[in-house]
């Protein structure tokens, strides 16, 4: 029954009336059918039992006086006078055949009909023939003694009568219908047509028109409902109001709240600046007086014990010395500031797989483009974060960086062909308070970008960050 559900209500309720009036004509048709066709039976029976008692009375002197004449004249006016019989034969005593009505010879096996006849008493027997059924009557004359009459009534002319009572009913009962429709095509529409009102304001309002109301033209459910529903509009308008002040709100919270973070970024990443300069310049060159006077005291030591343990401190000191300085560039490259965000990340890489023995493989595009410095700043930590967190929890022997310059953005892809990243290894992130990937995306959104974690082709994890550009290209 699904297809029904293409229709519209009223469509509906118009369809059902009318197969509701169809059926119910049907119905009463087939009835009215049967009881005329029962009735036509009964009545050409009764008729011709009477024609055949008339013709019975009138023939007993014929048939004694052998008139066979008077007999054939008696049954042939009676036949014209009555247009349902068919034939009309007269039978002697002995089954033989006095007269008949038929033009010709007699219709094979007529002869045989009443054959378990009782004398005495009339007959009736319906015989099926091609005209239709006939209802062959048998009188007797004078019980029998002298002979029989038998006349067969046809149905032919009385159906006829009976199609044509049937079609002038046909007629009314179409006419009945057709009025009956339009009754109730105007009912469904005085029904459905507020209700198509309410499907319009519905439609309305959830297209974000929520000035629209129903009408309200009375007191019966349809009249409750769409009163129920205007209530229901006001009461969407106020939440929206409410909702509309909560989301302004949150927006506010949330727009101090991103100032506040990027202004947290800024001061950590000054803060960075300022203790790796002070490493290098203030803790270094401390550092390098130091290894210049144990080199000297060395130099004069006056024995190979105390020669031989300046060497050592001197060998330590220098080795702090290089620690401090990867330290302070760690903390900021002065790279990034002299000479911008690709020179910073080829460094990087190369250190790195210096350190760590695995293959960096980094494609940039060329050095003349110029990009914001928070932008660089954002971009450079998200490398570095990214490059950690693929030596601490994952097996990579290969990672790609991958950085594109277009119009509007600027696009780095991150990928490696370790064990990938797993959503429980983001659960245990999040419980362990490991703040590496969220800053990542923190940073990425801050500066209106996103940040994407998937796993690679590879196998391994695919780290996608887009950043819109806000400075021009050179």
């Amino acid at each position: 029954m699904r297809w029904m559900n293409k229709f519209q209500i009223n469509q509906k309720i118009f369809g059902a009336i009318m197969v509701s009036l169809l059926f119910l004509a049907s119905i009463l048709g087939y009835i009215i059918w049967e009881s005329l066709t029962n009735m036509m039976a009964d009545e050409l029976k009764k008729r011709g039992l009477n024609i055949a008692n008339t013709i019975a009375a009138s023939s007993s002197d014929y048939i004694l006086t052998d008139d066979y004449y008077a007999t054939y004249f008696l049954i042939s006016q009676a036949q014209q006078a009555n247009e349902d019989v068919r034939y009309i034969l007269v039978i002697n005593n002995n089954h033989g055949l006095v007269s008949h009505t038929f033009s010709g010879d007699l219709p094979k096996g007529i002869m045989d009909t009443h054959m378990l006849y009782k004398h005495g008493q009339p007959h009736v027997e319906t015989l099926v023939s091609n005209e239709g059924l006939i209802h062959d009557v048998l009188f007797p004359i004078e019980d029998g003694d002298i002979g029989f009459v038998r006349v067969g009534m046809t149905e032919k002319q009385a159906k006829a009568d009976i199609k044509n009572k049937i079609g002038k009913l046909i007629i009314a009962t179409i006419l009945v219908c057709v009025g009956a429709a339009g009754i109730a095509y105007c009912v469904t529409r005085i029904i459905t047509r507020p209700i198509n009102n309410l499907v319009r304001v519905a439609s309305g309002i959830s297209a974000g028109k929520l000035s629209l109301r129903a009408h309200v033209s009375s007191n019966d459910e349809i009249g409750r409902l769409a009163q129920a529903f205007n209530e229901m509009a006001d009461n969407l308008i106020s939440s929206n109001k409410e909702v509309e002040a909560l989301l302004n709100e949150l927006q506010d919270k949330d727009r101090v709240r991103d100032t506040l973070i990027l202004k947290l970024i800024s001061a950590q990443e000054d803060e960075r600046k300022r203790i790796s300069r002070e490493l290098h310049d203030e803790t270094s060159q401390a550092l390098t007086s130091l290894i210049v006077t144990m080199r000297v005291m060395a130099n004069e030591a006056k024995d190979a014990e105390q020669q031989e343990l300046l060497t050592t401190s001197r060998d330590i000191a220098a080795g702090i010395l290089r620690e401090i300085r990867d330290l302070a560039v760690e903390l900021r490259p002065p790279i990034l500031d002299d000479m911008g965000l690709i020179a910073a990340m080829r460094k990087y890489a190369n250190k790195f797989e210096e350190k760590y023995a695995i293959e960096v493989h980094l494609t940039v595009p060329n050095d003349d483009i110029v990009i914001e410095s928070h932008t660089a700043v954002a971009l450079y930590r998200i490398l570095q974060e990214s490059l950690t967190n693929v030596v601490k929890h994952t097996a990579a022997t290969r990672i790609d960086v991958r950085m594109e310059a277009l119009q509007q953005a600027i696009n780095v892809t991150i990928r490696d062909n370790g064990h990938g990243i797993e959503q429980e290894d983001f659960e245990q992130a999040r419980r362990q308070n490991r703040i590496g990937i969220h800053g990542m995306r923190e940073r990425s959104l801050l500066l209106g970008g996103t940040f994407l974690l998937e796993k690679s082709d590879w196998g391994g994890t695919e780290l996608k960050v887009s950043i819109p550009l806000k400075c021009e290209t050179e």
